[in-house]
């Protein structure tokens, strides 16, 4: 069967799908669904298997209901954050054999001009994905130069961040930054008539973008539920578009006692005790998109997949202040309402 449900390309599909390894459980978790490349490709070649689809973006419906009745019932759409995963599979844990996460900013959202994600558009300022407590419009004109200052600078890594803030604070003595627009020419100002490889504005978006989602904080929430309610066998992939995304998710990865781990070269191999649970990786490096994927979608040059498998039936704890980001954990926080 082939369906064309939207214009959207996900990234690494034939990754993520390789990543799959059927089991006896017949339910996957695409837990970003956005547009349904994923969810589209796993329900045309695994027939037996059926979809929980969960977004906290309540447009991208249409697009699983098209998938629903293209598929005879078997995709489940669910209008929620990923960080509550806990109260939307619980009467589902012992049927999941997968879970897939796709971090990144969906092109629909990002293409759509009324959502105000886009430097290029001239709407009110927004980024909003779906159950937010504030917009960019709210925090670029309320939050104090200090927090303006370490938003740009952690979360957008631009060297130019004091300068940048120092700027909006300037300029919203006198008005407010109401637009897209005057956001980008209030960046433009601040960096100066300099020759740019990538888009000046980007990595500024980017960071309020990530800020107004909370998106550093789901993401270790969503997976540290994802882990700790996992049955034996139960495989999660995760595809990143940002440093800080897949720091974090190399972090979760790696926090566990993989007991398939030498602490030293010298020593014979551990065999991991059978009662014991334990995180398997798939690869110890991530895996990058192709040339190919990259020249077809440029939006996927940064992306990174990671794929690891839960062996054990038992909890496996994992400590936020383990990961050594609470700086970032906090400053979001600060947002959160």
């Amino acid at each position: 069967m082939s369906l064309d449900i939207s214009p959207h390309y996900p990234v690494m599909l034939n990754e993520v799908i390789k990543s799959i390894k059927p089991n006896n459980k017949n339910t996957i978790v695409d837990c970003t669904f956005g547009c349904g490349g994923y969810s589209k490709k796993i329900l045309e070649i695994f027939p037996n298997y059926q979809i929980i689809a969960i977004d906290r973006d309540p447009s991208v419906k249409k697009f699983a209901d098209t998938l629903n009745t293209s598929f005879k019932n078997r995709l489940k759409f669910i209008n929620d954050k990923f960080s509550n995963l806990g109260n939307i599979i619980r009467n589902y844990q012992d049927d999941i054999s997968y879970f897939i996460f796709d971090f990144g900013i969906s092109s629909f959202q990002l293409d759509n001009y009324d959502r105000g994600f886009s430097f290029n558009s001239e709407i009110k300022l927004d980024m909003r994905m779906g159950h937010n407590t504030i917009s960019a419009y709210e925090l670029v004109n309320e939050a104090p130069l200090e927090d303006l200052n370490s938003i740009i600078k952690i979360f957008g890594e631009d060297s130019d961040h004091k300068k940048i803030a120092k700027e909006i604070v300037q300029i919203r003595k006198n008005k407010t930054i109401h637009t897209t627009k005057e956001l980008r020419n209030t960046i433009l100002k601040a960096k100066g008539n300099r020759y740019f490889k990538k888009d000046p504005c980007t990595k500024t978006f980017q960071a309020l973008r990530m800020i107004v989602n909370q998106e550093l904080s789901e993401i270790f929430n969503a997976l540290k539920k994802t882990i700790e309610l996992s049955k034996t066998n139960t495989g999660i992939t995760t595809v990143t578009f940002h440093s800080l995304e897949d720091r974090i998710v190399k972090k979760i990865f790696n926090i566990s006692k993989d007991l398939e781990k030498n602490p030293s070269r010298y020593l014979p191999k551990i065999t991991p005790n059978a009662e014991q649970s334990y995180i398997q990786k798939m690869s110890n490096k991530a895996i990058k998109p192709t040339d190919n994927e990259i020249a077809t979608n440029p939006r996927s040059r940064s992306a990174k997949l990671r794929s690891i498998i839960k062996m054990g039936n038992d909890k496996i704890n994992i400590n936020r202040k383990d990961l050594k980001m609470e700086r970032l954990f906090e400053l979001e926080e600060k947002y959160a309402g």
